[in-house]
């Protein structure tokens, strides 16, 4: 399995861009394009994660809150998944539905571990598994980051939960989770790329007023990349996308983006 996580607290100054990329799976992280306009504890509380194995990619975004602990580990605790789910054999719909289920339980008491006195950092969490071989996505999200699955006609957004909920708020069962996430198994299809983003790409009044054009406009331009590149250069435009919205808006807020490319 080939992976690559990018984590908010090293990527602190304003206006650049973090980028990492391995066998067409990348990500990209920034602290923003202008100040954020809310009160936070760490200049960038973001995280996100991409991963390849010999039988699918993931992508996944958390966006913390409270600091940038929360995020982290929620992506680290599903990277420990990450390999079984990727290089191991397939499953039943209702085995991915568990396995998505057990992961986000999994994170959130990844991220209570790291709470320390008054250090109650909390995040999101949102990730999409692609197994082309078993015509599989395995889609997963608590809280308001975006999921897309993009072909050459549009970036379709998976829904987003209804209501908010932190990972790290409190000890979670499974019913309370199923209550407030959005988790799916169906159909992968025949899409160019996987996408993950966090909302500091669409943010009222922050970010793009069409996340979803956004998203397509980078898959399509990055078709034209060489092989190896085309998921890196996808992930650097969506987050450049975002940094224009902050500086025309003369707000930002912490994005990051993770792009698997399938075609």
């Amino acid at each position: 399995m080939n992976a690559v996580l990018l984590r908010g607290q090293d990527h602190t100054a304003l206006g650049t861009v973090g980028e990492a990329g391995r066998d067409e799976v990348a990500a990209a992280i920034t602290r923003g394009g202008a100040p954020k306009p809310y009160q936070h504890k760490d200049p960038n509380e973001d995280a996100a994660l991409a991963a390849r194995g010999a039988c699918g990619a993931l992508v996944a975004v958390a966006d913390g809150h409270w600091g940038h602990r929360g995020a982290e580990a929620a992506v680290e605790a599903l990277l420990a998944a990450a390999r079984e789910w990727l290089d191991g054999p397939t499953r039943s719909a209702d085995g991915w539905y568990q396995a998505a289920l057990t992961a986000l339980l999994d994170a959130n008491g990844a991220v209570l571990a790291e709470q320390r006195g008054e250090a109650r950092a909390r995040t999101t969490l949102s990730f999409a598994l692609a197994r082309p071989a078993d015509d599989l996505l395995v889609h997963a999200a608590l809280g308001d980051s975006h999921l897309f699955v993009v072909d050459a006609i549009v970036a379709a957004e998976i829904p987003r939960p209804r209501k908010p909920l932190y990972l790290g708020a409190g000890p979670l069962l499974a019913s309370v989770a199923e209550k407030h996430a959005r988790i799916g198994v169906q159909a992968l299809d025949r899409p160019l790329a996987i996408v993950a983003a966090t909302d500091g790409l669409s943010e009222r009044a922050i970010g793009v007023a069409d996340p979803a054009g956004a998203v397509h406009a980078a898959v399509a331009a990055a078709r034209s990349h060489p092989i190896g590149r085309r998921a890196a250069a996808a992930a650097r435009s969506i987050v450049d996308a975002a940094l224009a919205a902050h500086r025309a808006n003369a707000a930002g807020d912490n994005t990051a983006a993770a792009v698997a490319w399938l075609a």
